[in-house]
């Protein structure tokens, strides 16, 4: 009787502990790049070197027993370029740039949205002597967007980062 009773309970109270489900969804993503050009020399000439990096990363949820949707995605682009040209002289670039971006996602009746982006760039540019130039350019571009529906009604959460950074060394003796 009383195993009977133990089953009965179990099957009874199944539903409503599994009625409290949740989705979550995690991603994340890291550039780290560098970049450089060095021309050096006697006689006229040209040296040039580029990066780029994309990410497209897309998650998605349905629960049907909970009515619950998750989606989320993350887009970027991260380049870099580097270009010397000259004579009788030395000319460069260096570049270094790092992008740390994720998300989380939890539906419920509390839901949870969070987001991160963190980004370092730097560059340097050197003209010894001669005639000639150094440029550089280097930017990112990332998009985070989240929505969670379910029930308990709709949330968002979305944020944009976009960087660029110039840079130029020219002259003449």
């Amino acid at each position: 009787m009383r195993k009977v009773l133990g089953v009965y309970l179990i099957l009874l109270l199944l539903p409503v502990g599994a009625s409290f489900g949740t989705t979550g969804l995690v991603q994340g993503f890291l550039f780290d790049a560098e970049n450089g050009v060095v021309l050096t020399g006697g006689s006229l000439g040209a040296a040039q070197n580029t990066n780029l990096a994309t990410i497209n990363q897309n998650q998605s949820s349905n629960n049907p027993y909970h009515f619950q949707t998750a989606l989320q995605t993350e887009n970027g682009l991260l380049f870099q370029n580097a270009s010397a040209v000259g004579m009788n002289g030395s000319f460069g670039v260096a570049q270094d740039g790092s992008a740390l971006g994720g998300q989380s996602l939890v539906t419920g009746s509390i839901p949870v949205l969070d987001q991160l982006l963190l980004a370092n760039f730097g560059q340097d540019a050197a003209r010894l002597g001669g005639i000639g130039a150094a440029l550089g350019i280097q930017g990112l571009i990332v998009i985070q967007a989240q929505i969670a529906v379910s029930p308990y009604g709709a949330d968002s959460n979305a944020q944009y980062l976009g960087i660029g950074q110039a840079i130029s060394n020219a002259g003449g003796p």
